[in-house]
């Protein structure tokens, strides 16, 4: 009976272990090159659609919510946009149409080292 009690002590020690400690450092190590899919930084880049606009302000649909948003283009709603950036809670959009017709050097570039 001892026997068994330090054999099951033992195995729930080293599943503590790999639970607490090497799970959670392996996923750190391989994830840790990523862009955070939250905040600011996971905004930018993502594809809206713009629910309503009146002249440079409007507001769009991105991730599941309504978001404000300014622009340099007059948009019409159901077109869709490209965050460039954020101040505070307002969303910087260009159409998405202006975005694909100028080539970007740069854009491509990364691309290419990243594969």
């Amino acid at each position: 009976m001892k026997e068994i009690l330090i054999t099951l002590l033992v195995c729930v020690v080293i599943y503590e272990i790999v639970e607490h400690i090497l799970l959670p450092l392996f996923w750190t190590i391989r994830y840790r090159g990523r862009q955070s899919a939250y905040g600011p930084s996971g905004m930018i880049g993502k594809r809206c659609v713009v629910k309503q606009w009146t002249g440079t302000r409007g507001k769009v649909w991105v991730g599941g919510e309504l978001w404000n948003a300014t622009g340099n283009s007059s948009l019409m709603p159901e077109d869709e946009g490209l965050i460039q950036g954020i101040d505070n809670l307002t969303l910087l959009v260009v159409p998405l149409i202006e975005t694909i017709d100028t080539p970007n050097e740069n854009l491509a570039e990364d691309r290419s080292t990243k594969l």
